[in-house]
């Protein structure tokens, strides 16, 4: 069956209209796209360093990815992924080999340099989709800096954040098996990129915690501090991975893309902020 050139034309705009990546448009169509639909736009930020022995260096970056995409295609407005900034800070995980990271004022320059392009194309509506512990505050003081020179804030999401009050209905482990190549990471890995989990070699490594601080991603901590990561665990992990499964990553997925959604309906379509 041979299209008209209509049908093609047509055909062609329904693919267009479909795309989810910003580097798969060309300048024209961008340009048009920003002008008519005001979309949304997330940037992952992930990094590149250990994950213990059983996990590969690319986790965050890959989870960030991964949650970003499924964003997008699910997101109720037009919503455009850009190339994911792949390093972060890991200063605290430099003793373990292939390891890459940021200074903190690099990756503080790096983002205002992306967000800062995207502000003047005309985007306005943006996510910075975190998905590594180390760079939290770090977004945080990024973003108060674009926001005092652009007058456009751009929204930071540390992923698992958006589940604190969901997650102890999926998780297997106790308070502490969730914090680093842990319950949570090695789920979701073993969803997303299986072949990327060494499971023979999965070990837990459990810190005790106190009324003070605890290691887990989800514990309400009172004070910070900053501590080499070898210090804290000699192979690399902490948590309990021994607890993931395919199941766990599949719930907690479902639950930070609903609230990712609930999200932009509230602060996009129902217009709490512009």
């Amino acid at each position: 069956m041979r299209l008209t050139k209509n049908k093609y034309a047509q055909l062609e705009m329904y693919k267009l209209m479909k795309r989810i990546f910003w580097s798969d448009y060309t300048t024209n169509e961008l340009s048009k796209l920003i002008a008519e639909e005001n979309p949304v736009v997330i940037l992952p930020v992930g990094s590149t360093e250990q994950h213990g022995p059983h996990l590969t260096l690319n986790t965050d970056t890959d989870i960030g990815f991964e949650i970003a995409k499924l964003i997008a295609e699910r997101s109720p407005i037009k919503t455009l992924v850009l190339p994911s900034v792949w390093t972060g800070f890991s200063e605290h995980h430099m003793d373990f080999c292939g390891t890459i990271s940021f200074k903190q004022t690099t990756l503080v320059a790096v983002i205002n340099d992306i967000v800062s392009s995207l502000i003047r194309h005309g985007i306005t509506r943006i996510i910075i989709l975190n998905s590594h512990g180390g760079n939290s505050t770090i977004l945080n003081a990024a973003v108060n800096e674009i926001a005092c020179t652009y007058n456009v804030s751009p929204i930071v999401i540390t992923y698992w954040q958006l589940i604190t009050d969901q997650i102890n209905n999926i998780r297997k482990s106790v308070m502490g098996g969730m914090a680093h190549a842990c319950e949570l990471e090695t789920s979701l890995k073993m969803l997303f990129t299986p072949k990327d989990v060494r499971t023979t070699l999965i070990e837990d490594v459990m810190i005790t915690g106190d009324c003070f601080h605890n290691v887990d991603m989800f514990a309400s901590n009172k004070i910070n501090f900053y501590k080499p990561f070898k210090e804290w665990s000699k192979t690399g992990q902490i948590g309990a991975p021994s607890k993931a499964s395919v199941k766990t990553g599949e719930l907690i997925l479902g639950e930070v893309l609903k609230k990712a959604i609930e999200f932009i309906e509230l602060y996009w379509i129902n217009n709490k902020v512009k």
